[in-house]
């Protein structure tokens, strides 16, 4: 299901080719910083008495999956 006709989605993604790739990924990352912002709210909302470290982990596993957000906090203690 989506909110965006066929000829709007078709229309944004000839915009996009046409840039340059830097200004593509400029753009892709300010939407995924966007992304990781709104996620890191939603986190603060749901566990707020969570740890900030909790939180980072929490974070991890949603951007990276669990197994590779595991691979990453390999070593490190979330609790205080």
């Amino acid at each position: 299901m989506t909110d965006t006709s066929i000829q709007a989605d078709e229309t944004r993604l000839s915009i996009l080719r046409s840039m340059p790739p830097g200004r593509r990924l400029a753009m892709a990352t300010g939407w995924s910083s966007s992304l990781r912002s709104m996620i890191r709210g939603s986190l603060k909302k749901q566990f707020a008495t969570a740890t900030e470290a909790e939180r980072m982990r929490m974070l991890a596993e949603r951007c990276l999956g669990a197994e590779l957000a595991a691979k990453a906090f390999a070593g490190h203690t979330t609790h205080g």
